[in-house]
């Protein structure tokens, strides 16, 4: 099984000042877009800010290009997402699950709502208790099958920057209190902070994901008998580079971090499985 995950995407809709940026920043989310999903995989998963404000005109453009596709494709909400609508109105547009698991053979798949709903100022993650519950169950119910969980703000003090206000899951909620009732392995997929990181804690890895205006590129997660895979999949050309510094430079709420570039290919991962499964 491969799933193929973008991290922050940042669609944006553009001021009056900016519209003169409208042709750049159409052909390279049209072409980023295409590009992600030529990506071969079984499942295609965005983990948060696929929007930039989570305005009605920015889902509408974005989802239209992702609907052309035909592709299965999970949205999983991130805090610009909740910006502009409530979150009832985003998951009527989008028609996406709030939260919710899949099982598979391989493994078990887990997407996560950590969103606060149209909060400005505080941009840091939640886990309602509801969601506390619920995701307590799906691991021990997961027993040795491996889990993966799909959120975009980061369990406090894992990936890069998560330890810093407003970069994480509030340190409060329990999450990690969650996970650590895992059997087996298990695999933490987020965003949000717009660096990539890896980090190993006990039977957990987590792995964020830098912003698409940062570094055009993909992570296919590979799912076999004896590993899970993690491959950085290079996107980007000089046309896309361009024109991701222009329309991220004339964005508001959103700022370019272009000189980690460098270090993102080294994103490589492999995560042994104490127990083969059976095919």
């Amino acid at each position: 099984m491969k799933i193929s995950v973008i991290g922050d995407l940042h669609f944006s809709a553009l001021n009056e000042d900016n519209r003169i940026f409208e042709n750049d920043r159409n052909t390279f989310y049209t072409t980023f877009i295409q590009k992600f999903f030529s990506t071969p995989a079984d499942l295609y998963v965005s983990i948060g800010d696929l929007t930039n404000y989570g305005l009605q005109e920015e889902y509408e453009a974005i989802y239209r290009l992702i609907n052309e596709q035909e592709k299965p494709f999970i949205h999983v909400f991130g805090n610009h997402d909740t910006y502009g609508l409530l979150r009832n109105d985003v998951l009527n547009i989008t028609k996406q699950n709030r939260y919710h698991a899949i099982t598979t053979e391989k493994a078990v798949l887990a997407f996560l709502d950590t969103t606060r709903e149209q909060n400005y100022d505080v941009w840091g993650g939640t886990l309602d208790l509801e969601q506390q519950n619920w995701l307590t169950e799906v691991v021990e119910q997961s027993g040795e099958l491996p889990i993966i969980v799909f959120a975009h703000h980061p369990v406090h003090k894992t990936t890069m920057h998560s330890d810093r206000e407003n970069q994480s899951i509030h340190p409060e909620i329990p999450i990690w209190d969650i996970l650590n009732k895992k059997q087996g392995k298990g695999l933490y997929i987020n965003g949000h902070n717009h660096c990539i990181s890896i980090a190993e804690r006990e039977q957990w890895t987590f792995v964020q994901l830098a912003a698409v205006l940062d570094q055009q590129a993909t992570s296919v997660i590979t799912i076999e008998d004896a590993e899970i895979k993690i491959e950085y999949i290079d996107l980007t050309d000089e046309s896309l580079q361009q024109q991701a510094k222009t329309i991220g430079n004339a964005m508001d709420h959103f700022t370019l971090d272009r000189h980690q570039f460098s270090i993102l290919a080294n994103t490589n991962h492999t995560i042994p499985l104490k127990h083969v499964l059976k095919p």
